[in-house]
């Protein structure tokens, strides 16, 4: 099944460059952006945005999220399989609009029903100030792991 797939109650997995100039500032805002690897940061156009996100798409699956509404309002990146691998790097974020509606935990949930029975692992660093995604990991069953100035959660699926 593709992430394209990827459906929850409130979520819906869509092209990420069928995100608007809009939505797609709202997901590089600052605040939104900030416990994220430094490529997120300073975005300033939606050309820079979109350049960026393609680059991404090169190493990893980029998928957007709408809500039942039809807004766009979060991103999916999980990494490619490497040969022989059945680990995939986690990687999502919300615009702040939709911060604290359980979206996370729902998306993260969808993800372990997408792939239950397959052997994937994910894996996702948390930066140890970022609390919230932290928490949404630990709720859904990830095994924290330190690793310098952040924490390595990884949930893998029966196979």
């Amino acid at each position: 099944m593709s992430l394209l797939e990827l459906q929850t109650s409130r979520l819906r997995a869509v092209r990420w460059q069928d995100l608007t100039a809009a939505e797609l500032e709202a997901l590089f805002a600052p605040k939104v952006v900030q416990w994220l690897p430094e490529g997120f940061q300073a975005k300033e156009s939606d050309q820079a945005r979109r350049d960026f996100l393609a680059a991404v798409a090169q190493q990893a699956e980029v998928i957007g999220l709408r809500d039942t509404g039809g807004q766009g309002i979060g991103l999916l990146i999980l990494s490619y399989p490497e040969d022989g691998s059945k680990i995939r790097n986690l990687g999502y974020l919300f615009a702040e609009a939709a911060w604290g509606q359980g979206l996370a935990s729902e998306l993260i949930g969808g993800l372990q029903a997408h792939f239950r029975g397959s052997g994937i692992c994910l894996s996702g660093g948390v930066m140890q100030q970022n609390a919230a995604s932290a928490r949404v990991l630990e709720k859904a069953g990830f095994t924290p792991q330190s690793a310098g100035g952040e924490t390595v959660f990884s949930w893998c699926a029966d196979g």
